[in-house]
C-alpha cells in the first residue's frame, strides 16, 4: 500500500491558525473465509479508510474524522477541527509530539509477506478442516476461519512529526465441538503468520494436537478436593492473568490513585523469579515502532527480579511525573504495553512436574472479564487442567475455581520454565505458584 501526501491538510490548518495540527491516515484491506464442517460458510473482501485530525485553536482542542477521501476532504476535515474546537477542552502544545527521537524497526520482515486471494484462503481453510476432522472421530463440529490483513498507517503534525508503518499478516482460528457418551466439550486455537498461506497452515498444524486434547481429554473429567495447591500455569494462562495485572501499571491510573502500584516504584512487587520487559519490536501482530501519540516505542525493564522499575507512560503522564516518555501512549493520556516478554529459564515443564507430589497444571482459564476485580486484582475464576501426582501429569480436571489475589499469585512464583509462547502480545513461559482451589469438598 502506498502512502498519501498530507501537506494540503497541514497548509489549510495553518491558514486557519490551528496550531499545532495533527493528522492520522489509515487504510486497510482484508480478505476472510470461514468453513464449517467442510463447507464454505462465508467469504468477505473489505476495505476501510479513516482520516482523523486534531488541533488547537484559541487554546482549545478540536477533533474531527472522516471515513473516505475525496476532493472536499481537506476543507471538511480541517474546518471540522476548527468548528469543534469551540466546544473542546483547554489543551496545550505539550500533548503533541514533535517527532524528535529514534525510531527502531520491528522484527518483522515484510519482504517475506505474500498476498493471498480468496481462492488460496478457501483451499487452505478446507484442508485444515479436513485434517482436523480426520484426527478424531469424536469431533462433531469444526469451524475454520482464515483472513489476510494489509494495512498502512501515517501520522504527521505541524511540529515535525512524520511517521508511518505497514502491517501485513495472516491470522486464523479453529474451533471444534466434540461429543462422547453424552458429554460435549469444545476448544479453539488461534494462529498467525507474517509470510504466506502455507506458513499459516503449518502454524495451525503445530497446534492441532493441543486443540483436540483440550476437548477430548476432558470427557467425564472430575473435580478435585478443595485446598491450596502448587499450580503450574500454562503460557496462555499466565498471559491471561498477567494482562490484568499490568493494566494497573498505567501512569495515569497511578496519578488518579486507581492503581495498587502507586508509590511502589523500585520496590519488590513480585517474586524474584520474575523479570518482565517491554518488547515492542518482537515478532507479534501488536509490534510497533511508535505509540498512538507518535512517540518512539522503547524496550525497557518493567519488573526486574521482582522489583518494579517503570510505569507505562504517555506524553501527559511523563511530563506530570517528570519521567522519560517510554512510548506506551494509548490515547487520552492513558498508556499500556505494546508487547511484553517474561524471561524464561532453562528448566523444562517436565522438570517442574517432577517436583510436585500433589498439584495442578492449569491449561485454560475462563470468566476473566467478570472474575477479576480490575481495581483490587482479587479473582475467582473457573478453569481446567490436569492433576499432577508424584511428578506426573495424570487425569484431566475440570469444574474447579481458583481464587485469590493476583499480587499474591505473582509474589508466590517459585519457578519459571522454558516453554515460552506468545498470546495476546505477551511472550511468557509456564510458571509455578500456589493458589486456593475450590472443587469437591
Amino acid at each position: 500500500m502506498k502512502k498519501i501526501r498530507l501537506n494540503s491538510y497541514l497548509e489549510k490548518a495553518k491558514e486557519l491558525d490551528i496550531k499545532p495540527f495533527e493528522i492520522s491516515y489509515s487504510v486497510s484491506k482484508s480478505i476472510s473465509v470461514s468453513v464449517f464442517n467442510g463447507e464454505i460458510e462465508q467469504q468477505e473482501i473489505g476495505n476501510e479508510t479513516a482520516l482523523s485530525a486534531r488541533g488547537i485553536y484559541d487554546g482549545k482542542v478540536g477533533l474531527y474524522s472522516v471515513d473516505s477521501i475525496n476532493k472536499d476532504s481537506v476543507d471538511e476535515l480541517v474546518n471540522g477541527v476548527f468548528s469543534s474546537s469551540k466546544y473542546g477542552k483547554e489543551e496545550s502544545e505539550d500533548s503533541f509530539f514533535d517527532g524528535k527521537g529514534k525510531y527502531k524497526k520491528v522484527k518483522i520482515d515484510q519482504k517475506e509477506f505474500k498476498e493471498a486471494d480468496l481462492s488460496s484462503l478457501r483451499e487452505c481453510a478446507l484442508q485444515i478442516c479436513k485434517e482436523v476432522q480426520s484426527r478424531d472421530k469424536r469431533i462433531e463440529k469444526c469451524e475454520v476461519g482464515l483472513s489476510v490483513s494489509e494495512g498502512l498507517h501515517q501520522k504527521e503534525n505541524s511540529l515535525g512529526l512524520k511517521v508511518s508503518s505497514n502491517r501485513n499478516y495472516l491470522t486464523g482460528y479453529v474451533s471444534i465441538v466434540c461429543s462422547f457418551n453424552g458429554d460435549i466439550r469444545s476448544s479453539d486455537i488461534v494462529f498467525h503468520s507474517f509470510k504466506d498461506v502455507d506458513d499459516l497452515k503449518n502454524e495451525c498444524y503445530k497446534k492441532i494436537d493441543k486443540l483436540i486434547s483440550a476437548s477430548v481429554d476432558f470427557f467425564n473429567s472430575k473435580s478435585i478436593k478443595s485446598k491450596e495447591y502448587p499450580v503450574i500455569f500454562s503460557p496462555s494462562s499466565v498471559s491471561a492473568l498477567l494482562s490484568y495485572y499490568v493494566d494497573q501499571l498505567s501512569a495515569k491510573n497511578v496519578l488518579q490513585h486507581l492503581s495498587v502500584f502507586e508509590g511502589k516504584l523500585n520496590t519488590q512487587v513480585t517474586s524474584k523469579k520474575l523479570t518482565i520487559t517491554h518488547t515492542p519490536f518482537e515478532k507479534s501482530t501488536s509490534a510497533s515502532s511508535y505509540d498512538s501519540e507518535g512517540v518512539p516505542t522503547t524496550e525497557f525493564p518493567v519488573i526486574k527480579n521482582g522489583v518494579l522499575l517503570s510505569y507505562f507512560h504517555s506524553l501527559e503522564t511523563s511530563k506530570k511525573m517528570n519521567e522519560k516518555d517510554n512510548g506506551c501512549g494509548s490515547g487520552n493520556g492513558q498508556a499500556s504495553y505494546i508487547s511484553l516478554s517474561v524471561k524464561e529459564s532453562k528448566k523444562s515443564i517436565e522438570e517442574g512436574f517432577l517436583k510436585i507430589k500433589n498439584g495442578l497444571y492449569i491449561t485454560e482459564i475462563s470468566g476473566l472479564n467478570s472474575g477479576i476485580n480490575s481495581q483490587t486484582l482479587q479473582f475467582s475464576l473457573p478453569c481446567q487442567g490436569y492433576h499432577i501426582k508424584d511428578g506426573k501429569k495424570e487425569e484431566a480436571v475440570s469444574m474447579i475455581l481458583i481464587s485469590g489475589d493476583l499480587q499474591e499469585l505473582f509474589s508466590n512464583v517459585k519457578e519459571v520454565y522454558s516453554d515460552k509462547e506468545e498470546s495476546g502480545g505477551i511472550f511468557t513461559p509456564s510458571l509455578l505458584s500456589k493458589v486456593a482451589v475450590s472443587g469437591n469438598n
